[in-house]
């Protein structure tokens, strides 16, 4: 008796020592902490590449040079362990970058799951891309898997109408998993209704590590920069608008551009 009761307090202890061992159910935050105190469920990859802390309500990060989700995930990254089949989660975000290749965004990442190109790890991530003067010193926004971002397959390289300059931008950002189907949607100016972005099929293994990331993408220089500031990450609180941006964003945009 004293065996089992030795084994099943192993095992419990276990999902609390060891990362991943348990998978746990995806937790909501708005970030009311201070320094460095992070939940318990959030765990953090190259903490120390990009300095970050809790504020005011805020998690906030100085993104740091050679960090990026395209070939490799380099970034710096927060996330929840989970194997939840479903899950609709978002967040808001606002991006404060210059001069630089930058990128920040929302990450469903397996680690045990080969990409189309039989390499190790595969994930869903979207993204605003900062892009520094060769491409206008503007962001787009994408929706990508690892090194690939085809049409066809329900992902875009760059949101229709929706181009805002480099300085502060404010975006919501949200992605729903419904078994190997994933669709995002997000928010121009972190307001309005939801726009529809992609819907994708993708089979990535479990456990997968659930989260948001920043990251400048080139080597350093003086003059590139990137501040996140994220200000909740939870649960989608309001259904899904079915907009098409086609038809709404035009506008929408360009009634930000005129204010």
């Amino acid at each position: 008796m004293k065996q089992i009761t030795c084994i099943v307090a192993i095992l419990l202890l276990s999902a609390y020592v060891i990362p991943g061992v348990f998978a746990q159910t995806l937790m909501s935050d708005e970030f009311t902490g201070a320094g460095q105190d992070l939940q318990s469920f959030w765990q953090v990859k190259d903490g120390d590449k990009s300095p970050w802390e809790l504020k005011g309500g805020m998690l906030m990060a100085e993104a740091g040079f050679d960090q990026n989700v395209w070939t490799d995930d380099t970034s710096t990254r927060f996330y929840q362990v989970t194997d939840q089949d479903q899950f609709d989660i978002e967040t808001a975000m606002t991006v404060d970058y210059g001069d630089a290749c930058t990128v920040a965004g929302i990450i469903v990442y397996s680690a045990t799951t080969k990409d189309h190109q039989d390499r190790d790890g595969q994930w869903v991530t979207l993204k605003l891309w900062g892009r520094g003067a060769a491409q206008g010193n503007n962001a787009v926004l994408q929706y990508q898997r690892r090194q690939n971002d085809d049409s066809a397959l329900g992902y875009v390289g760059t949101q229709p109408d929706y181009n805002p300059s480099q300085g502060v931008i404010p975006v919501e950002l949200r992605v729903k998993r419904d078994g190997d189907d994933y669709e995002s949607w997000f928010k121009p100016n972190a307001e309005g209704d939801w726009v529809s972005v992609g819907k994708v099929t993708n089979e990535l293994a479990e456990p997968l590590e659930v989260g948001i990331y920043v990251g400048i993408c080139e080597g350093a220089t003086d003059a590139g920069r990137m501040t996140v500031t994220f200000d909740y990450f939870r649960e989608a609180s309001s259904p899904a608008t079915p907009v098409d941006p086609r038809d709404r964003l035009a506008v929408t945009w360009g009634e930000l551009k005129r204010q």
